[in-house]
C-alpha cells in the first residue's frame, strides 16, 4: 500500500514527468558540520537572536575553556555567551547555505543588537536602536599573540579598543574597553533584562542566568534604571571600563 502521493503531469505531445513527490521521500540525512574551538578559534558568520533579529556581521570566539561569545561588530557589542562545544555551522555551509551559524548548546543573549555606547541627554533619556548621529565607524581588529581579536572602532570622536577574555576556571568572561580621547554624556550599557538586583558585589541579570561585576564601582558608579518596564544597568563612559559576566551556575 502506498501511503504517499505523487502527481505527474502528461499530455498527447508530452511524455510523463513528475512535479511533485511527499515530504517524506525528499527527507534526506545531512551530517552536522560542527567547529570545535580546540584552541582559540574566530568565525565570521550570521547569527540569529530572540525575536527574529539576525546580526549580519558577528564573529564568534571559541575559547578551548568552553567558553564561547559572540561580537556584532555592526554595534560594538557582545551578544552571546554559553558553555560547552563551540558552533553548528550547517546551515551556514550545506548546500547552498544561509550564511548563519549556530551556538552549540544553550546561548545566554547577552545584547540586544543595538549600540553598547550611546550619548544620552538625561538618565531618562531611552537608549537608541541604531549608530544614527554616533560617527561609529568598525575599524577591524587586531589578533594577539594567543590568537584573540581586540576589536577597534570610532564612536562619538573617541577610538575605542575593545577586548574580552575567558576567565580562569571557565566561571565566565571579562572585557576591557578603554577611549582614546574625551566626551560628554556617553553610558555604557551593561545589561538590559526584566529585573537587576544588586547582591553581594555583583549584579544578577535574573531572567538571564549571568550576573556582573564592576571594577572599581566605586569610582565608576553605575547606574540602575527603569525604561518602559525594562531595567538596564549603565556605567558613565570615559576612559576605562572593565567588567566580567559570570555564569550564576
Amino acid at each position: 500500500m502506498n501511503l504517499y502521493s505523487y502527481f505527474f503531469v502528461a499530455g498527447a505531445s508530452a511524455f510523463c514527468f513528475l512535479i511533485s513527490r511527499p515530504a517524506a521521500a525528499q527527507e534526506t540525512k545531512v551530517d552536522p558540520i560542527i567547529i570545535k574551538a580546540d584552541r582559540n578559534t574566530l568565525l565570521r558568520s550570521f547569527i540569529d537572536l530572540d525575536g527574529g533579529k539576525r546580526v549580519s556581521h558577528a564573529i564568534s570566539i571559541g575559547s578551548p575553556m568552553q567558553v564561547h561569545y559572540t561580537y556584532d561588530a555592526d554595534n560594538g557589542e557582545l551578544v552571546l555567551l554559553w558553555k560547552g562545544e563551540f558552533l553548528d555551522a550547517t546551515p551556514m555551509w550545506h548546500d547552498r547555505g544561509d550564511g548563519s551559524s549556530r551556538p552549540l548548546g544553550k546561548a545566554i543573549q547577552i545584547g540586544d543588537a543595538i549600540p553598547q555606547i550611546q550619548r544620552l541627554a538625561t538618565l531618562q533619556s531611552e537608549l537608541k536602536k541604531d549608530t544614527t548621529g554616533s560617527g561609529f565607524k568598525p575599524k577591524g581588529y587586531t589578533l594577539d599573540a594567543s590568537g584573540l581579536p581586540v576589536f577597534k572602532y570610532r564612536i562619538y570622536g573617541l577610538s575605542v579598543k575593545d577586548m574580552t577574555r575567558v576567565i580562569d576556571g571557565s566561571q565566565g568572561i571579562r572585557r576591557e574597553i578603554e577611549a582614546e580621547g574625551s566626551a560628554k554624556d556617553l553610558y555604557l550599557c551593561l545589561a538590559r533584562a526584566n529585573a537587576i538586583e544588586q547582591k553581594d558585589g555583583k549584579y544578577v541579570i535574573s531572567d538571564k542566568a549571568y550576573s556582573i561585576t564592576v571594577e572599581d564601582e566605586k569610582a565608576l558608579k553605575p547606574v540602575v534604571r527603569t525604561i518602559q518596564g525594562t531595567q538596564e544597568l549603565l556605567v558613565p563612559f570615559q576612559g576605562k571600563i572593565i567588567y566580567s559576566i559570570l555564569f550564576n551556575q
